[in-house]
């Protein structure tokens, strides 16, 4: 009977040694999986803190932008209208319609000169009188974008 009971027990002990050997086994092939699983997620978790970044800085030179254009738009005289605006990381040029010479270099010449640290305008005269300008303008202004009106 004692012997029954040291071989069943041995044969009791010898199958769990064998089962827990499948179970070491399969655990170490789940951690590899779930170690291959943690590298792909922190991958995955970088790239989008990459994507992130790159969201915020466009969105805050979109912002910057905007607010570049807005006061751009803020130095134009009700007098003078705006055909078309060009702003690049040198400078500004702006087209458009003036009454004449002294509105465009009162309200608007004086403003930009005090932005740019180089101003060029081209005068055109039109048929009704008024003129036809050209106006590039060098200097602090960083963006890169052309508006038109």
């Amino acid at each position: 009977m004692t012997l029954l009971l040291v071989f069943g027990f041995t044969a009791y002990i010898l199958l769990k040694k064998s089962s827990m050997s499948g179970e070491i086994v399969a655990m170490e092939s789940k951690s590899r999986t779930y170690r291959l699983q943690s590298r792909e997620f922190k991958d995955e978790i970088a790239r989008i803190e990459r994507l992130v970044q790159k969201y915020e800085t466009i969105s805050t030179n979109n912002t910057l932008m905007k607010e570049s254009i807005e006061n751009l738009f803020d130095l134009v005289p009700d007098q003078i209208t705006l055909t078309k605006a060009v702003l690049d990381r040198n400078g500004l040029v702006l087209y458009g319609v003036t009454p004449s010479k002294d509105v465009y270099n009162y309200l608007l010449l004086a403003p930009l000169k005090s932005v740019f640290q180089r101003n060029v305008t081209t005068f055109y005269p039109l048929e009704n009188g008024w003129w036809r300008f050209v106006s590039v303008n060098e200097g602090s202004i960083e963006a890169g974008s052309e508006v038109e009106e």
